[in-house]
């Protein structure tokens, strides 16, 4: 029962963990968890383990008995419709057709598992219940892994430590002297449970696994992809003409928190012009006065835009601030001096190797431009140590 309570928080976790916090401190950390996702799922397996104990005691015997079972399906999958919509990020809540078809695929993988397993499903119901609650919380916790695991090496640590469990567990059971591949006919119910919870932990770790595989190779290829949606924001992707805050790092691999106004996107990035605050009055050519009077709820103040085009990867976009005034737009629609990233400069800042290896530990290369270091010409008071009194 020890073993079993491990694994089945393990299993929960995902349920609640699916926010990863960005790498600065912004309107990005948004509430994309559920925490009563886990009792959710307890209080639904009651209700799985009647409709599905009932449905393997009638069975595909008879046309009745078939329309019986059906019948007993479709409980399930509004069963499951809850719980599935529960665990989603709020831009999949309202799309009824993708929620109703992973509720299908959750019941089919519980029918799966609880079909082999009569005895234990029908004559005991504490080993059945907790089966169909691994199970369920398995898959919801494999489809969370798809909607939230954004950054490929944070899914992949992930995995690692979920395997990490597993492979102890599963020592711990063959010390014991169970089986991992036990014979349904003959093992207890308790063999047949420790079984269905270690195979549950091993596919959610597999699956994390895949998941982060599958997204590292494209991520550093080409950069973060704009699909799936980065963790935090509401409307995605970022629509041409809109201002967003986002991460602009600069040559010296110094970043901020900037606002740009999105201008293309690209397969791996996307165009931008930046917004400072800093007076640029005497570099008039490179840069657009923005007054605060036509950029009202947009802007705070007073700002300059960077005339030359900035290359922004997806996963540095934080949240969007509003709309580009139409007069500025279509000025810099018309105005010519609006140049492209000169090809003799290289890679775009942030998109070297080292940026996009750390950006999928969701992390950043560098440091950040508002913190100040005390240099070695400063005047910063010196540490104060015991051995100089």
């Amino acid at each position: 029962m020890l073993v079993g309570a491990v694994l089945l928080v393990c299993l929960s976790t995902p349920l609640v963990g699916g926010m990863q916090a960005p790498r600065l401190r912004s309107k990005r950390q948004t509430p994309e968890f559920c925490a009563g996702a886990p009792p959710a799922v307890a209080l639904g397996s009651w209700a799985l383990w009647v409709l599905m104990s009932v449905a393997v005691r009638v069975g595909f015997t008879g046309t009745r008995n078939t329309w019986v079972c059906v019948a007993l399906f479709a409980g399930c999958v509004l069963v499951v419709r809850p719980m599935v919509r529960m665990v989603a990020p709020a831009r999949l809540k309202e799309n009824r057709l993708v929620v109703a078809a992973r509720a299908v695929g959750v019941c089919c993988v519980a029918a799966a598992v609880m079909a082999p397993l009569e005895v234990p499903v029908t004559e005991h119901p504490v080993a059945g219940v907790v089966m169909i609650y691994a199970v369920t919380a398995a898959a919801l916790g494999l489809i969370r892994v798809v909607d939230h695991g954004y950054f490929p090496l944070v899914l992949l640590c992930t995995a690692l430590w979920k395997a990490l469990m597993a492979g102890l567990t599963g020592y711990w059971i063959r010390h014991e002297g169970g089986s991992l591949t036990p014979d349904p006919d003959t093992a207890t119910a308790g063999t047949l449970l420790l079984a269905v919870l270690w195979w549950a932990l091993a596919g959610l770790a597999a699956g994390c696994a895949l998941a982060a595989t599958a997204r590292l190779v494209p991520w550093l290829r080409t950069g973060p992809p704009a699909r799936p949606v980065p963790p935090g924001v509401t409307s995605w992707p970022p629509a041409v003409g809109d201002v967003w805050m986002a991460e602009l790092t600069h040559e010296d691999n110094t970043y901020k928190e900037r606002p740009v106004i999105v201008l293309e996107h690209a397969p791996g990035f996307v165009r931008v012009l930046g917004i400072t605050s800093v007076d640029k009055s005497n570099r008039s050519r490179g840069y657009m006065k923005l007054r605060l009077a036509e950029w009202k709820g947009v802007l705070t103040k007073d700002g300059w835009l960077n005339l030359e085009i900035a290359h922004i990867p997806y996963c540095d976009f934080l949240w969007r601030r509003g709309e580009c005034p139409d007069r500025v737009w279509d000025v810099l629609c018309k105005k010519a001096v609006v140049r492209e990233r000169s090809t003799q400069a290289g890679p775009a800042p942030g998109f070297t190797f080292r940026h996009r290896l750390r950006s999928a530990m969701n992390k950043h290369v560098g440091r950040d431009a508002r913190t100040v270091g005390a240099g070695a010409g400063s005047r910063a008071r010196r540490v104060w140590t015991r051995e100089r009194v």
